[in-house]
Formats: C-alpha cells, sequence, structure tokens
C-alpha cells in the first residue's frame, strides 16, 4: 500500500519526494513508516510540509510538520513536537479512504499557513490558552473554587503538601476542605492570594519569567489590579500566589503564578535572610520598596489551574447551574429512589440538601440503593450525606435527620419552612398524608414534589403541589392508592417474606433509573420555576417491558394518546382538584 501511495502523492504534487532515512529518523519516536517533503509557497514564500505516516495509519492520521517556520509556543496550532494541530481532538475519520487523508492533511497545513499571515492569527494562543499554558518544574496543580466573572479581588489560598487550593473566602475553603477530607480534624491555616480580572488571557511571549514582568503585562491588561497588589503585599513577606482570569469569546480561563521570595545570590537556604525586611523595622517597609522587593527580578514558577467551582462542574459554565446552587431542597426519604434522586440532584448542581430518613441501610438494599455493603447497618440519611459531601464538597450545605420527618417537624419546624422545595419519595400514605395535610394547614409551607413508582419501576409519577389548587390527596383514594395509573395488572405485584405480613416490591435498579431521573427533573423545574403547581409527570417503559412483567396499559391512561404510547416515554399532566376532597376541597 505504501508504493501505491507514494507514486500518488507524487503525481499529486510533481516537485514532493519521499524523505530520506535521517529524515524520517527525526520522528523515530511516532513509530514513523513512510512520509514526503512537498513544496508548499505562498506569497514568495517556501514552506516544505514533511507529511509523515505513522505505524497506525490509516486508523491515525498523518502528521504535517514545518519545523523549519514553526516552532511550538512561537505559533498557535502547533504541537510539542512541532507537529501541526489539523484537528479539533475527538476528531474522526475514514480509514478507508488512505490517500484522501493525506490530501486532507496536505490541505489543511497549508491553509494553516495562509492564516498565518494575518496579524489576528496570533489571538488563537489566547482563545485556545489551556492548549498552550503549563506548569513549569517548580509549579503546583492549584484546585480553584473561585466563583468565574467577577471583579479582581484578594481570595483565600491553602497550600497542602500535594496540591494548592483557592477560593473566594476562608469559610467557602474551609467548607470544601472540611467535605472533601472529613476524617481530617486539622485546623486549616489559610493565607491571602490575589485574582486579577484580565481583558484577555496572556500570550506565551507574555509568560512571566520574574515578578517586573508580571506587573508590565498588568498594566495593559489590568492597570487597576496593581493597587490591589500592592494593598496585599503589606502582609506578604515570602512567596506571593497570583491567580489570573482571562476573558474569551468561549468563556473564561484561569492559570496562575507564584512569584517566589527574593534572595541573596550565593546564600544557602536556611541562611537566606528576609530580603523584604532587611534594612528596615518590623511594619516599616515603604511599599513601593516592597513591590519593588517583592515584584523584582524575582524567579516565577507557573502553576495549572484545575477548575472544581460550581458553574464548571455542573455544566461548564452553563447559565442554568447557578440559580440552582441558590436553591435549598429538604428530602424526606432516602431510600433507593431518595437516594437516586439525592444524587441526581447534587450532579445538576442544587446547592443545599437536606436529607430525612429514619431508617438503617440493610443489604436487601443493597441492591438498588446509591450506598453499598459498607454502609449498611448505618443510617441511610447519614451515610448518603456523608457520600455526597465527598463527592461535591462544593455543595453549600449537606445535612441529614436521622428520624422520621413527623418528629422532625415536632422539635424543628423552621427547616421544613427554610427550604425552597420539599421532595418526599417514601411511598407511604400515612406520612404523605400527614404532610399533604400540614401543607394545608400551615402558612407559608414550602411546596412538595411527590414521586412514586408503580410495581417493577415500568412507570413513576412526580406531582407538584403547591399551597393553593389540588393537594396530594385528590389524587388518591383513602388509602392512598393513586386513582390514575398507567399500567394494571392480572397477577399479584408483590413478594412475600417469611415475616409476618412482611412483602416487597420486585425491581432493579436500572428499572428504578427512569423513575428517578422523572422525579429528579421534575424537581429542577419547579426549582427553576419551569413548572406550576397541580403538574403530574409521568414516565412509562415501553409495552414490551411492561407486557415481560405481566402488565398492560389501562385503558384510562391510553385514552390520553391518539395512539398507542407502546416505546416508553413521558409527558405531564393536570393534577386536577376534587370537590369532595377532605383535605382542600372546601378551598
Amino acid at each position: 500500500m505504501i508504493a501505491e501511495l507514494s507514486r500518488w502523492v507524487l503525481a499529486q504534487c510533481p516537485n514532493a519526494r519521499d524523505l530520506t532515512r535521517d529524515e524520517l529518523s527525526r520522528y523515530q519516536a511516532k513509530h514513523p513508516i513512510h512520509g514526503w517533503v512537498v513544496p508548499f509557497e505562498y506569497q514568495a514564500d517556501r514552506f516544505d510540509l514533511q507529511v509523515v505516516l505513522l505505524q497506525d495509519f490509516p486508523w491515525e492520521k498523518p502528521r504535517v510538520y514545518c519545523t523549519e517556520k514553526f516552532q511550538f509556543m512561537q505559533f498557535p496550532h502547533v504541537e510539542k513536537d512541532g507537529a501541526f494541530c489539523l484537528y479539533p481532538p475527538g476528531t474522526e475519520h475514514n480509514p478507508l479512504n488512505p490517500k484522501g487523508l493525506i490530501w486532507d492533511a496536505i490541505k489543511e497545513a497549508t491553509r494553516l499557513i495562509v492564516a498565518s499571515y494575518d496579524d489576528a492569527f496570533i489571538s488563537d494562543f489566547a482563545d485556545e490558552f489551556d492548549s498552550y499554558w503549563s506548569k513549569t518544574e517548580g509549579g503546583r496543580n492549584i484546585v480553584s473554587l473561585l466563583s468565574p466573572g467577577g471583579n479582581s479581588r484578594r481570595v483565600s489560598l491553602w497550600r497542602s503538601i500535594a496540591d494548592y487550593h483557592l477560593a473566594d473566602d476562608d469559610a467557602a475553603l474551609e467548607n470544601w476542605l472540611r467535605n472533601r477530607f472529613p476524617g481530617n480534624k486539622k485546623n486549616y491555616s489559610f493565607t491571602t492570594a490575589v485574582h486579577i480580572v484580565l481583558k484577555r488571557p496572556i500570550l506565551p511571549s507574555e509568560y512571566p519569567k520574574s515578578g517586573a514582568e508580571i506587573l508590565r503585562f498588568l498594566q495593559e491588561l489590568a492597570p487597576e489590579s496593581i493597587k490591589l497588589l500592592e494593598d496585599a503585599a503589606v502582609t506578604v513577606d515570602d512567596k506571593v500566589t497570583v491567580s489570573f482570569e482571562g476573558r474569551t469569546d468561549d468563556g473564561p480561563v484561569f492559570f496562575a503564578v507564584e512569584v517566589m521570595p527574593p534572595v541573596k545570590q550565593g546564600m544557602k537556604t536556611g541562611r537566606r535572610p528576609d530580603m523584604v525586611q532587611k534594612g528596615f523595622r518590623p511594619g516599616k517597609v515603604p511599599i513601593h520598596i516592597r513591590m519593588k522587593r517583592l515584584f523584582g527580578g524575582n524567579k516565577v514558577e507557573r502553576h495549572e489551574t484545575m477548575r472544581a467551582d460550581p458553574s464548571w462542574i455542573h455544566g461548564r459554565d452553563t447559565p442554568a447551574v447557578a440559580p440552582l446552587f441558590n436553591k435549598r431542597v429538604l428530602m424526606i426519604g432516602a431510600g433507593s429512589l431518595g437516594s437516586e434522586v439525592a444524587l441526581l440532584l447534587a450532579k445538576t448542581g442544587v446547592g443545599s440538601i437536606t436529607l430525612v430518613d429514619p431508617e438503617l441501610l440493610d443489604y436487601p438494599n443493597v441492591g438498588r440503593h446509591m450506598l453499598g455493603v459498607t454502609q449498611v447497618r448505618r443510617f441511610k440519611a447519614k451515610s448518603l450525606a456523608e457520600k455526597l459531601a465527598g463527592d461535591f464538597p462544593h455543595m453549600r450545605s449537606i445535612k441529614y435527620f436521622a428520624e422520621d420527618w413527623q418528629s422532625l417537624y415536632g422539635k424543628r419546624p423552621e427547616v421544613f419552612h427554610n427550604t425552597d422545595l420539599i421532595v418526599s419519595t417514601v411511598g407511604s400514605w400515612v406520612a404523605e398524608g400527614m404532610l399533604n395535610q400540614v401543607a394545608r394547614n400551615e402558612a407559608d409551607f414550602p411546596p412538595a414534589i411527590y414521586g412514586w413508582a408503580e410495581p417493577f419501576s415500568v412507570a413513576g409519577h412526580a406531582v407538584l403541589i403547591g399551597s393553593n389548587g389540588p393537594c396530594l390527596a385528590c389524587g388518591m383514594d383513602k388509602l392512598g392508592t393513586a386513582l390514575q395509573t398507567v399500567c394494571e395488572w392480572d397477577t399479584e405485584t408483590t413478594r412475600k417474606q417469611p415475616h409476618c405480613g412482611a412483602s416487597f416490591q420486585p425491581y432493579g435498579p436500572v428499572s428504578l433509573s427512569g423513575v428517578a431521573a422523572l422525579v429528579a427533573k421534575a424537581t429542577t423545574e419547579a426549582l427553576l420555576g419551569e413548572v406550576q403547581p397541580g403538574t403530574e409527570a409521568v414516565y412509562w417503559a415501553s409495552k414490551e417491558e411492561i407486557a415481560g412483567q405481566g402488565g398492560c396499559f389501562t385503558l384510562d391512561f391510553l385514552n390520553c394518546f391518539s395512539d398507542v404510547p407502546e416505546f416508553g416515554g413521558r409527558r405531564k399532566f393536570q393534577w386536577r382538584q376534587k370537590g369532595d376532597c377532605v383535605f382542600c376541597g372546601e378551598a
């Protein structure tokens, strides 16, 4: 195949030639199998493109080099080994068309060269900043909890042995660390760092090697921030950590540096004098001298910033995250359905979750619960709260109460009133009927979502109930069974256990996931004001799956559709108020 491809390339590009063995050996680390020199001219300039096929070609795309003219960090879209970065990461290609792959690589390389003649081309360094910025040998990883889009400001810093951590204030940083490292009982000691918002990310030619070079690019990109550095310098006697946020059309980029303390050349590390304070009494160094000493020829280490703020984790800076992060949800029930809903809400970005459940986790729960065997014989609410706090330490609040909601409400009703939404997944009419009654009798009681699964979890419901309009009981009979269901059954849907009156619903985690997603989706929509009280969301599996469990659609459910909803789906219905409802009928 190589010989045929070579004849084809030489025919398409008459001035091309095969790479010599010595020329090909330059790329030995990439395991090359063949290559060509393909000349290209533009505006009287000649470029000798080296097109290289690697051993996995055509499953791996050709690489194109022009190292005489294009070097890493001098031009954008050039990789560390000198190859042109021709395609976005993850771009697929057709390995059955090797000639097309070679020709496309040559064409894209020439297009990149032509683009480089435009002065605006260099701005690609800023737009793709993360591809070029890297930490120096002494640099660290910084876990950043900083909120994007704000102003330049002083922030809190914790230096651990491994990483640095940044947050907007001490309280946010303390909360994150306590959640992330729950077994650590030490008292954290925080220092001050500075976060500076720039008009744009800096270019490679502006990457600082000294403190003075930082001040130099700040004069252009954020001159007002120099006063912020001067204020911070008053309390700094050694190294200074500076975080930056550069704005691009595709969102912000974060990076950081550390300006090392000034040292007297030739002195051993343990004997170095305090070069910031030298010559002055403590606290009496004039600010202009402190700045000159802290931001002079001092060495600068570049750090890599890893964003861990809620806006990035829960949606890569999508606008819906911030409203959810400020919301509070009280969850009654941390069982199989409740635990999965809580996890989905935490992943979605709900900032505060309180869990209420009196039960211990037992072995039969494990197969369809978010918790595992290591948490057996522990309170579900406590273990679930600890897991969510550890997995999402940036959340504003994760609380739990290992008791039933009635007991908690009797002692601390403010827990219920100081929330934006209650989500109940206990599936007990005694518990939920009473909650429905309290909600009708208490002024300013928050709205509630009641979620439950039908037998075998092949269908599920989530109904939003407010302080006015229909209540939960409007859609239930006197025993708390829903009046409208998706499925009906010819056989018994519960399984008995060898205990007096004990039975259970047989369903697994896969079927339950559809119901959990329904309840979580209904919850986020309610929190964002996208649905009104009196709305019921319904999920159902396919007709085939329902039939496989011995069930079928009810006639009432089928009457809601112009055709049979046989492939499964979701739909919203109105939860109608019942005139003779004992809870709200007279209202």
